[in-house]
């Protein structure tokens, strides 16, 4: 059957309803053959937190630089809690539903009537917790492209070259599905400012109904219509919203990124979890942020990427379970 489309990354497999036995942990060195099976090119990084930073415990191409899905709303929260914090921005203040910013699934915040008000914070819950596009996009132009592609650099990313101009997720969604290869070729080739244009004039323009095949058998332009990220980045994101959260007012950072955890963790091991992941067809990422019942903080960060198939889903739950695993027996 086709996959959805790629607008509506996002949120990992589901996996088992009950944490797997932490005394089963594998090694990492049987982690990493795992990972090198499950597909063509992976990333994982198993990191602790310590002076705010992240500190190696284990990596495995931690610098390969993979498709990320919406794991890219972890700069969109950084920037928006920005601005909460210069005053330029509320938590709580009204936020407008407006037919130019409503995007493809995944996401309920499409179907609401236009002019529907929400507060921020909720917009932002939905854009973490349901991945939900709408939301991001509304957040995203709240916030403005450039404010947020300057957060990612801030937050730690090695190249935020690679995100510039960073796409909305309907924009990915035109990209991909409504933008012929020709004129994609030639938006990719061109320079930063023109790219910008293109986006205003092209594809922010085109009507809905310009989407409306979007079935795919095979991953589709997944190694430039996308957002980009190492699992250094993501940790450094990760850490950066954590050193966030305890800043005055800043609380809801941690509160919004620990609604969605995907993979199951046992509360007596891990009394906090945050988390975002990110996928579409040939793309897998998810990140964790974790509080350990002995009050260590570490970060957890695992990609796949297949730019030919489907993934083997099963086999990638599999090895992000057994990190976890591992990661609460870290010494």
């Amino acid at each position: 059957p086709a996959a959805s489309p790629v607008a509506s990354p996002v949120a990992s497999p589901v996996a088992s309803p009950t944490a797997s036995p932490v005394a089963a942990a594998p090694s990492w060195e049987e982690i990493d053959r795992q990972l090198a099976t499950a597909a063509p090119s992976t990333g994982l990084l198993a990191a602790e937190l310590i002076g705010g930073a992240c500190q190696h415990i284990h990596a495995s191409n931690a610098d390969a630089v993979l498709p990320v899905g919406s794991s890219f709303k972890l700069w969109v929260l950084g920037a928006l809690a920005l601005e909460v914090e210069a005053g330029r921005i509320d938590w709580e203040q009204p936020l407008t539903i407006e037919q130019q910013h409503k995007s493809v699934p995944g996401g309920d915040l499409r179907f609401v009537p236009n002019g529907t008000v929400f507060t921020v914070r909720y917009v932002a819950e939905r854009m973490m917790q349901k991945s939900d596009n709408t939301a991001t996009d509304h957040i995203m132009a709240l916030v403005g492209r450039e404010k947020i592609e300057q957060t990612m650099a801030a937050m730690g990313h090695h190249d935020p070259s690679l995100n510039i101009p960073l796409i909305t997720t309907r924009e990915l969604a035109f990209l991909k599905f409504a933008t012929p290869t020709d004129r994609l070729d030639a938006y990719y080739a061109a320079p930063v400012a023109e790219r910008r244009q293109i986006l205003a004039t092209e594809i922010d323009t085109m009507p809905e109904e310009a989407l409306a095949d979007t079935d795919q058998t095979a991953p589709l332009e997944i190694d430039r219509v996308e957002w980009f990220a190492t699992r250094d980045d993501l940790c450094q994101a990760m850490a950066w919203l954590w050193n966030q959260a305890q800043k005055p007012g800043m609380l809801p950072v941690k509160e919004i990124i620990a609604l969605e955890t995907q993979l199951p963790f046992a509360g007596e091991v891990w009394p906090y979890v945050g988390f975002k992941g990110g996928s579409e067809m040939g793309v897998l990422s998810g990140t964790w942020l974790l509080q350990r019942a002995d009050g260590r903080h570490f970060v957890y960060s695992i990609g796949f990427k297949d730019s030919t198939a489907a993934l083997d889903m099963a086999a990638a739950v599999v090895v992000m379970e057994a990190g976890r695993d591992r990661l609460a027996q870290t010494p």
